[in-house]
């Protein structure tokens, strides 16, 4: 056998399919096999799997095991004479796998062969082709050096940013996304390296065919996909401490003792450099409403003040003023973060739960003042309200000159076209129209030199197309157009910023996104929900109702029905094993928002006859699409003597 292509899944079904899909066009007239590792994914993968792909070797691990050893599961099974390591959420032309044997079988020195990837939107990704992170490398990366010099031979080694990116070139680390290897390369130098759970892996790989003597190769004969959340990650606190320690791993087993010592001290520095760096970004990253709540509040306290001052002949302390305005500001804007009301897609009904909430705070905070410092409850209610309407105005201003920072109502591009023929778009027009996604224009693009209804021209046009009807997303069909095409056009229109999506039967996948319809209506409303919102809300309900729990327990645990589990409950909270309120098992769903097992669920005591799986999954939807700490203290005090359930 000539290739064995490797590809370890985590979670991501519909990218895994959208890449087997590409890939078995790609083992088209080539002795080759695929080989799915899964890292005991809970998204359904399985059974996709099962149904979907029945062809190609699946292994379902029990526990998620880390990409490196997952990998070398795989690898174990394989019997081809090159070993292709390949992620889920890529997309590979029809002649990549072939291109890239030929070029392996014709230099017998390279150990290691990368190409180059772009991503959803046809922007190349530097870590196509990298250096390694010595010590003077990793400084010039992890203090920003790289970043501001990308191009500087002295600075940019760590992505080689000086080397061309359309010419092959001879390089030190590979990415592990897409990297082949000969097989005997790997049983002379071993697999991966276990130590790594994820990240730094393909580093020391790449690292150990160069002792062995043989060269990695950068080539640029073929491009692919990969659908990289890269901003994401690297806002990551979690990712910022996972990929450092990799390089500390690295350091320590391949520098010299003196050199690990002094490169581990940097990185360690660097680590909590970078972690802060990380909070910094995640912060500011939504926070110039919150700021700009706060000017607003500031501003509307400040007028109801002296407005009440005016009506009520009153005449308030200016040091008063000066002081609890600002600290009363602050506090609102503050609740109006972790409600949710400057979460993305923006939501009116998150402003207005999040500001009674903060009002609430305001009413709250000010019973605990001594007397002293108390001045009027009409100044909160008055500037509270005149708070929100010009909150109202300024966001409704921001949508309407913004192109990117703040989008009122559906966070989906709403102009479109589709590369395909007639069914193309109609499947699209189906899948809009099911998933409630706004569309303000939909047309078509042929394949081929008919032009069907409702489509304005070829595949040629395209550019032509953007330019006149503004289109902000183009939807490609796989079926009609191949994968060299798809990955042409959208290398080539990449300057336009458009999002580019391909279409896969019944959905379409593009950056992170999956768009597909329910097979329950409610389910379509998912597309809507804010996963991080929805963990930090629980995080501050699971915390104000377990300091409940505590300070109350006394009164409480004589309306609880199992005493002893509900004191249990309470640790089990505490150490972050479950949560008060979670979802109803009956209603179960891969689409709905990973939540924590809880000790209730929105449906308690409620039995339906019929369409149970159905009525219990409605039930979870309406539950993630409404305000969640309202709804748990609600049901937190409706069902206590659940509690110990």
């Amino acid at each position: 056998m000539k290739l064995s292509i490797i590809i370890v899944n985590f979670n991501v079904k519909y990218f895994l399919a959208n890449c087997l899909t590409s890939a078995l066009k790609a083992i088209e007239g080539l002795n080759a096999e695929i080989i799915v590792v899964d890292n005991a994914s809970k998204d359904g993968s399985d059974v996709m799997m099962q149904n979907a792909f029945p062809q190609i070797q699946y292994i379902y691990l029990i526990e998620n095991v880390g990409f490196s050893r997952a990998n070398n599961v795989g690898i174990l099974r394989a019997k081809g004479e090159f070993i292709l390591l390949l992620n889920p959420d890529t997309v590979v032309q029809e002649n990549s796998f072939v291109s890239c044997v030929e070029f392996l079988e014709d230099n017998p020195n390279v150990g290691g062969l990368g190409v180059k990837m772009i991503d959803g939107m046809g922007n190349f990704l530097p870590e196509s082709k990298r250096g390694l992170p010595t010590p003077l490398v990793a400084f010039y990366k992890i203090f920003g050096l790289a970043s501001l010099f990308p191009n500087s031979e002295k600075f940019g080694k760590y992505h080689l940013g000086f080397l061309n990116k359309n010419s092959n070139h001879k390089v030190e680390v590979l990415s592990g996304a897409y990297m082949m290897m000969p097989k005997r390369v790997l049983d002379q130098i071993g697999y991966l390296d276990e130590d790594y759970f994820m990240y730094g892996e393909d580093i020391d790989l790449s690292f150990r065919i160069l002792k062995a003597g043989f060269k990695n190769q950068y080539f640029a004969g073929t491009t692919i996909i990969h659908y990289k959340g890269e901003s994401t990650k690297k806002d990551s606190i979690n990712y910022v401490f996972v990929f450092y320690r990799a390089m500390i791993i690295f350091a320590r087993k391949h520098f010299e003792k003196g050199s690990a010592s002094t490169f581990s001290a940097i990185i360690s520095i660097a680590i909590y450099f970078r972690a802060f760096i990380a909070l910094v970004r995640r912060l500011l990253g939504r926070r110039w409403q919150m700021m700009l709540d706060a000017l607003v509040i500031y501003t509307a306290f400040i007028f109801s003040t002296h407005f009440y001052e005016q009506v009520a002949n009153k005449d308030f302390s200016e040091s008063f003023i000066m002081t609890l305005i600002p600290i009363y500001s602050i506090v609102f804007s503050i609740v109006l973060g972790l409600t949710g009301s400057h979460d993305q897609p923006f939501r009116w009904i998150k402003l207005l739960s999040g500001w009674f909430a903060g009002i609430m705070t305001l009413l709250a905070f000010y019973a605990l003042l001594p007397e002293v410092l108390r001045f009027s409850r009409a100044v909160i209610l008055i500037g509270s309200l005149s708070g929100l309407v010009l909150a109202i105005l300024w966001r409704i201003i921001a949508s309407k000159i913004s192109s990117g920072g703040l989008k009122i109502g559906n966070p989906f591009p709403n102009r479109r076209l589709v590369l395909g023929n007639s069914k193309s778009l109609a499947t699209v027009q189906k899948l809009l129209t099911q998933t409630k996604i706004e569309n303000q224009f939909l047309a078509g693009l042929s394949h081929n030199t008919n032009k069907p209804d409702r489509f304005i021209g070829g595949i040629h046009d395209l550019q032509k197309a953007i330019l006149e009807f503004k289109v902000e997303e183009i939807i490609i069909d796989n079926s009609t157009i191949d994968f060299k095409t798809t990955i042409g056009l959208i290398e080539e229109s990449c300057e336009n910023q458009f999002e580019i999506k391909i279409l896969n039967g019944s959905w379409f996948i593009g950056p992170q996104l999956v768009v597909k319809s329910h097979v329950y209506s409610r389910g379509n409303e998912l597309y809507l929900v804010n996963e991080k919102s929805i963990k930090r809300q629980k995080t501050i309900s699971d915390f104000l109702l377990t300091l409940v729990s505590v300070l109350f327990f006394p009164i409480i645990i004589w309306f609880v029905d199992n005493k002893s589990k509900y004191f249990k409950n309470i640790f089990k909270i505490l150490n972050g094993s479950m949560t008060w309120i979670g979802l109803d098992s009956r209603g179960s769903d891969a689409d709905l928002p990973k939540i924590k097992s809880g000790v209730l669920h929105p449906s308690m005591d409620i039995i339906w006859k019929k369409n149970e799986s159905e009525q219990a999954f409605n039930a979870n939807v309406t539950y993630v699409t409404s305000p969640i700490i309202i709804n748990d203290i609600q049901l937190y005090f409706s069902n206590l003597h659940h509690l110990g359930n």
